[in-house]
């Protein structure tokens, strides 16, 4: 019976295969082609990217002697932030969206959440009598990014919106920087401007940055009178590339004129080892009659050297100086050193450091809590990326 069964099953599907191909001979097969919708046509043009990190950190006096963003922690794990980038192109056109969620984009956020106060502790107010940023703390999301770009030619392109800064060495995102831990010229800014920017891109690896923005870190500037001049003139090639940057504004009412001038630059020596520097000078002067003009001053020296793919050592050495008291005390400056070694497993970094940090003035404490000039800490940080 199986035998059989089996025959006959294979002369009904052999019939069906020659009726079927009769069919298709006689006639012409149709294919008809779906139109793709505007969201489809918006998934296929978008990139969609991200990071995510962790830390924990140690004082070895026990104390928090933290005065650098993003590691305001002692004896804690602690979350930093997952960043999520969206970039979608339309012809000369392209839009970028960059989300940060967790302590680190709080941080990032400071401007907005912080009440403005005049040079006399006072609410700085608007045109209709109301206190700006009443909020007294800082959420955990935030927009870091928000730009258009569109170019006019090959060469031209203008943005608009709110990006992260050109000005410093060290970035946003923890997953694209050497040292977890952040500089004092990091730490005290910019971070981002909001505005309108052209840049140019010269033959040769050449390129000339000018705009217009609000007031250092603030996406909404309605209670100010005046705009921040930024600017950049840069180089990048194979091996070495470098950076002249500024900013010029006035935070007007709160009466700070602010000009800023800065250096970066970095250098493949060879291709287990690299150089780098930062440097950056910041002068503050006022409107009212009577206040002297401030200034501070950072160098940043950074060292690299990758003994394979998978581990790379790196050391920052900064010189802070603060006479002015802007950062720190009057008439200070600090000298901070961190050592750090990276360990990268595919899209993973782990990123173990001790940082050392002296000061002309007893700006921290030690275990018993008294002043003191030094401090010292272990951290290690994880970074992902997708």
């Amino acid at each position: 019976m199986k035998s059989t069964f089996l025959k006959t099953g294979k002369r009904i599907f052999l019939g069906v295969g020659i009726m079927s191909t009769s069919l298709l001979s006689a006639q012409e097969v149709e294919v008809v082609e779906v139109e793709e919708t505007g969201f489809e046509k918006f998934i296929k043009n978008t990139e969609i990217s991200g990071s995510a990190d962790v830390y924990y950190k140690r004082d070895f006096a026990n104390q928090n002697n933290n005065k650098t963003s993003f590691t305001d922690s002692n004896d804690s794990f602690e979350l930093g932030m997952v960043s999520l980038t969206l970039t979608n192109s339309f012809g000369k056109a392209a839009i970028t969206a960059d989300l940060g969620f967790g302590k680190r984009a709080a941080d990032f956020s400071f401007n907005s959440y912080i009440n403005l106060k005049d040079v006399n502790g006072e609410d700085v107010l608007d045109t209709d009598g109301n206190t700006f940023n009443t909020g007294s703390t800082s959420p955990d999301f935030m927009i870091k990014q928000l730009y258009l770009d569109y170019a006019l030619t090959d060469a031209l392109t203008i943005t608009a919106g709110s990006w992260a800064t050109h000005v410093g060495y060290e970035l946003m995102n923890a997953v694209d920087n050497d040292i977890y831990s952040m500089s004092y010229a990091f730490t005290n800014g910019p971070f981002g401007h909001t505005g309108l920017k052209a840049n140019y891109e010269i033959e040769g690896g050449f390129n000339i940055m000018a705009g217009i923005a609000n007031p250092t870190d603030y996406k909404s500037a309605t209670q100010f009178d005046n705009k921040y001049f930024i600017w950049q003139l840069g180089y990048s090639g194979d091996k070495f590339s470098a950076y002249l940057n500024g900013q010029q504004g006035s935070n007007n009412p709160a009466t700070d004129n602010v000009s800023q001038f800065g250096l970066t630059a970095a250098y493949q020596v060879t291709d287990e080892f690299k150089v780098g520097f930062d440097g950056t000078h910041v002068n503050k002067s006022s409107d009212l009659t009577g206040v002297a003009d401030t200034s501070w001053m950072s160098l940043v020296g950074y060292l690299g050297y990758a003994f394979n793919d998978k581990v790379a050592l790196n050391y920052r050495c900064e010189y802070l100086d603060d006479q002015d008291g802007i950062i720190t005390v009057a008439d200070n400056n600090v000298l901070a050193n961190t050592l750090s070694l990276t360990y990268t497993e595919g899209n993973l970094q782990i990123k173990p450091e001790i940082r050392f940090e002296s000061s002309d003035k007893d700006i921290y404490k030690n275990s018993d809590g008294k002043a003191t000039g030094s401090s010292a800490n272990f951290l290690v940080g994880a970074a992902y990326s997708f």
